[in-house]
């Protein structure tokens, strides 16, 4: 008798699971296509802008369309769906992804799409079955964060870069240069990096000479989950940022530029996600950028308003 139960059971689970399935099926209006397209991202821009959703909606579907293996175009229509107050048919888009094999780690969520960031801890997301299966993976990640916490708590400071750890002689993103730059707002200068003493005044519209810079940061502890550039199983700290995706890490009493793949969580550790950073967010130091100049006067100093200036980026920004 409690084994035909237990069979019932399960036949009534998996019918259960079956009938959500199918459900949940998201219609994307069409066939994809066999090759990825440019997409029409202007449209879809135009069609946000008259506040029309349904035509949203319309064109976010057409772009996934035309690029199915494409994540981000995935997302984008999640979004556009919450934008438009349609959280069920995002939750079957969501779940369509997790068919299809797209990894839905909200860490890895770009930073345009904070509809969809918020939807993923909402009530209705976590209850569903992608929903359970996403919470999962984040107490799985949770519990090894823990377990590598006390791990860092053992490793004495001769083998972990200073608290306040001072990147000299850099310029932290992609084309960053000094050179001639340009004053966009009136900047106080100092006569060292964090002192008080004031030594000129870069007034606005005047012309100036960026000579060098550096980057003040508190290293933050990543635990690595793949073989590669770093040891696996290790703790590394992550330093200053170089540009185009790279920068410095700290491992084993050693400094090495790598890729920084790490984020919150690594549902699937890879090259691209390669570590889970220890840190609670709320313990995260923002790095500052300070800068030396060199007015039209020949008075040199520093600030830590580089955004003051213009001209910093070769590329043209």
């Amino acid at each position: 008798m409690r084994s035909i139960l237990v069979v019932s059971i399960l036949l009534v689970g998996s019918l259960t699971g079956s009938l959500w399935a199918a459900q949940q099926q998201f219609d994307l209006g069409g066939a994809c296509s066999a090759a990825v397209s440019p997409g029409p991202f202007s449209q879809l821009r135009e069609a946000k802008k008259g506040g029309n959703w349904d035509r949203v909606i319309e064109v976010a579907k057409q772009n996934v369309r035309e690029g199915c293996g494409v994540e981000y175009r995935w997302g984008e229509l999640v979004n556009a769906l919450l934008e438009a107050h349609r959280p069920a048919e995002a939750l079957q888009a969501l779940q369509e992804m997790d068919s299809r094999g797209f990894d839905l780690n909200p860490s890895a969520i770009d930073s345009g799409q904070e509809e969809l960031k918020a939807f993923m801890e909402a009530p209705l997301f976590k209850a569903s079955p992608v929903g359970r299966k996403v919470e999962q993976l984040k107490r799985i990640s949770d519990e090894r964060r823990d377990r590598y916490r006390e791990v860092l708590k053992t490793i004495p400071p001769s083998q972990r870069p200073p608290d306040d750890y001072v990147a000299k002689g850099v310029c932290p993103f992609e084309c960053c240069h000094y050179g001639n730059w340009t004053a966009l707002e009136d900047t106080e200068l100092v006569a060292t990096p964090g002192g008080k003493r004031v030594v000129g005044k870069a007034a606005k519209g005047n012309r100036v000479v960026g000579l060098t810079g550096e980057v003040h940061l508190r290293p933050e502890p990543v635990v690595v989950l793949t073989a590669g550039a770093l040891p696996k199983d290790s703790i590394a700290f992550v330093l200053d940022y170089g540009g185009e995706g790279y920068g410095h890490v700290f491992t084993r009493g050693k400094v090495v530029d790598v890729f920084l793949g790490y984020g919150e969580y690594c549902f699937r550790p890879s090259e691209d996600c390669w570590g889970e950073t220890l840190l609670p967010a709320k313990e995260r130091k923002k790095q500052v950028w300070w800068v030396q100049v060199r007015l039209a006067n020949g008075a040199t100093g520093w600030t830590d308003k580089p955004e003051n200036f213009g001209g910093k980026d070769a590329c043209g920004g």
